[in-house]
């Protein structure tokens, strides 16, 4: 038997894919489509490009920037939000590439897919002519505990503070960022003094614990909200806080936080 319950999915590059199957083969909901748009990226001239780069990656991450270009030039692969050679939207779900969310060609399309329910897996901040279109709203994966780690960066900042875990949570979509109710919220366990350098062991243990444990429980949420048993917690706003993208000064702290933890024990 085949669910009423309609669920779209929107993402900015594969993990949309790969929660679109999970969806898909779990068969709690009826994966109607999935959305993908490229990351907005704000317009800058020439010189403010190069003051962004070197406030976020130092004079190293220009010159490897400059780099990339020259690379990219020479290349003869086309660019593509999704890597289809790795990953198969599964049969039946309808796929759509758009320019953004917010335009009406995209609103068109996330309307005549006729949705009970969107998924947020991967997506720049959205506005509610988007995430209130589906007759339920919109859910969110983030990989952070809430209302303390809010904002960017999974597993960075909860390094950069010396904390012992890092949260996954599925929340509503409301206006404020990563403020709505708490669907589930999940704790994992950090080694606060990695031996391999800390953007390393982050991006491993992104890799390895929060994405596929957000997908899991993704799944787990959906489920729950098709059947009626999704359980919903406000989160109390006095103790938020919103971190953000972190800039090469954070990063050279980082490391100058971990080599101390290392020396002394794992000590903040």
């Amino acid at each position: 038997m085949i669910s009423s319950f309609r669920t779209i999915v929107l993402s900015c590059g594969d993990l949309g894919i790969k929660v679109a199957n999970a969806l898909s083969a779990d068969g709690a909901s009826q994966v109607v489509g999935l959305v993908v748009a490229p990351y907005a990226r704000r317009r800058r001239t020439l010189p403010a490009k190069f003051r962004h780069v070197i406030r976020k990656q130092g004079w190293p991450g220009l010159f490897a920037v400059i780099g990339g270009k020259i690379a990219s030039v020479t290349s003869l692969r086309e660019p593509s939000n999704l890597d289809r050679s790795s990953l198969a939207l599964a049969p039946g779900i309808e796929s759509h590439e758009v320019v953004d969310f917010h335009a009406p060609e995209s609103l068109s399309i996330i309307e005549a897919l006729r949705p009970d329910l969107a998924v947020i897996a991967g997506t720049y901040i959205l506005n509610a002519s988007v995430f209130a279109l589906p007759r339920h709203g919109s859910i969110n994966l983030h990989s952070g505990r809430v209302p303390e780690f809010r904002g960017a960066a999974p597993a960075f900042w909860e390094l950069y503070n010396g904390e012992a875990a890092v949260g996954v949570t599925i929340h509503r979509v409301v206006a404020s960022l990563d403020a709505g109710p708490v669907l589930a919220q999940e704790m994992f366990p950090l080694n606060s003094a990695p031996e391999e350098d800390p953007l390393t062991y982050i991006e491993q243990f992104k890799r390895e614990v929060l994405l596929p444990n957000g997908v899991r429980m993704l799944v787990e949420t959906v489920r729950a909200l098709a059947d009626g048993t999704a359980k919903e917690t406000p989160q109390n706003h006095a103790v938020a806080r919103t971190f953000p993208t972190p800039d090469h000064r954070a990063v050279r702290e980082l490391r100058k936080r971990v080599r101390s933890r290392r020396k002394y024990g794992g000590t903040k």
